[in-house]
């Protein structure tokens, strides 16, 4: 989430409603509740009655969007009331829980659960930590499984993230290739000044691992629909959806999305999507983005999203390991990339190119064919936006020349070798060796 570029957005809730909001809010998650609800044990005793769903929204928000939680007007804040709103629309039969990780000195990590339009705290840690610990990670789910049993499990992934790269790690590694590689839930300490910690999905990957798996996993936060990132958790859940690209700071409409986060519907993913996709265009087609020429070049537009099957992943990598065998050609040669859209520029280095753009325009039509029919079953659902809300001039100089064709789009970035790449600042032909990708398409037989 970008907080700077959605500074003049305009608001959701107004003021009055804001300062009501946190005069409760600040008598709720300070307070421990120990005659209502007493501190828990790591592993409290699973309620009597298993729930349809329990779905946690993980909001890691010791970061730009979020301030001290007595101060309304953060994102985290913003989001937070309208989780309240929409818990209007949820039944005895849906357990949403919230575990909230804010700026704040005293503002312990916490878990809430929040239904009827009502929030109660039910847990807080003693001592501060960063959100992005895989095992502090791992706990917090294992927590809301054990004291929320259901039928159905859903994960949201609330905060910065940036797909399979970059970032230090939660954990101190030697290794400068392990200590860069980390994606999701930037944590900059209490009082949000301090260094970046990060998780690497590789280690998501594992504190997912011999959990419940999860019925999905919705990546409210930049980059996370790479294909990288639902490869590697592709036995953590059933569905994985997300935007190749960066999403605005207010992020998802919570409000009006949480019930679709419980549907049943067989294509609740669609549903997902398309609330989100719906309300980011129409907030762009307010006055804000026709009277601010700064953000006029988003006007009308939205931001894509996609959804992985990730039952079909492994599918998805036979296939487009034996498609670039057809194509691919061996370092120091390599593909020209120019053209085709891209979703992430860190220090001026274009990487993370559609997926299927760069593939359509180098695959013999017959194999590219066959190979895109896996493709689309890979990826079930996708919603084209040819501009979206970014911080990256070198995206948003260069969408006049990305494909007008929407056959070229597909909602999915991969990261590709370029030897310019070795001199980056980091070392991304090197980072991606981490992935488990990277082996499954066979990236070593082309030199790389």
């Amino acid at each position: 989430m970008n907080y700077e570029l959605f500074t003049n957005f305009a608001p959701k809730i107004n003021e009055m409603k804001r300062i009501i909001f946190f005069a409760i809010s600040l008598l709720l998650f300070t307070a421990c509740h120990k005659n209502d609800d007493p501190t828990p044990d790591p592993t409290p005793d699973p309620s009597e009655t298993e729930a349809q769903r329990t779905v946690l929204i993980y909001m890691s928000g010791e970061n730009s969007l979020s301030y001290d939680p007595s101060e309304p007007g953060s994102f985290l804040a913003d989001d937070l009331q309208e989780i309240i709103e929409g818990s209007y629309d949820l039944n005895s039969n849906q357990h949403l829980i919230c575990f909230i990780d804010s700026v704040g000195i005293l503002n312990y990590p916490h878990i809430i659960e929040v239904a009827g339009g009502k929030a109660k705290e039910i847990y807080r840690y003693d001592s501060e930590f960063y959100a992005s610990d895989p095992a502090k990670f791992r706990e917090v789910l294992q927590y809301t499984f054990d004291k929320y049993p259901a039928k159905e499990y859903g994960l949201v992934l609330w905060g910065h993230g940036n797909g399979w790269i970059i970032n230090n790690d939660t954990i101190p590694s030697k290794s400068y290739a392990r200590a860069a590689t980390r994606a999701y839930g930037q944590d900059k300490g209490w009082d949000n000044s301090g260094s970046d910690r990060w998780m690497n999905i590789t280690q998501m990957a594992k504190a997912l691992e011999g959990l419940p798996k999860l019925k999905y996993i919705f990546a409210d936060c930049c980059n996370m629909q790479s294909v990288e990132v639902g490869y590697e958790l592709r036995n953590a859940a059933d569905y994985f959806i997300g935007s190749p690209a960066e999403i605005p700071g207010e992020g998802a409409p919570y409000h009006k999305i949480l019930p679709k986060l419980f549907s049943n519907s067989s294509t609740f993913y669609k549903d997902i999507c398309d609330c989100y996709y719906d309300y980011i265009h129409d907030a762009y087609m307010s006055s804000t983005y026709t009277v601010n020429s700064g953000f006029s070049y988003i006007y009308g537009f939205s931001l894509p999203l996609s959804v992985f099957d990730l039952s079909k992943m492994e599918a998805l990598a036979k296939a487009t390991k034996e498609l670039m065998q057809t194509f691919m050609p061996k370092y120091p040669n390599e593909l020209n990339l120019n053209g085709h859209p891209f979703y992430f520029a860190l220090a001026g280095d274009m990487i993370m190119y559609d997926m299927k753009s760069v593939i359509s325009q180098n695959a013999p039509e017959a194999d590219y064919k066959k190979w895109l029919e896996v493709f689309n079953s890979a990826v079930p659902y996708q919603l084209i936006s040819k501009r979206w809300m970014t911080e990256f001039d070198a995206i948003r100089n260069s969408f006049d020349r990305f494909p007008q064709n929407d056959d070229q789009w597909g909602c999915v970035n991969m990261f590709f070798p370029q030897s310019r790449y070795n001199s980056a600042y980091y070392h991304y032909n090197d980072l991606i060796r981490y992935t488990q990708w990277y082996y499954a398409v066979n990236w070593p037989d082309y030199g790389w």
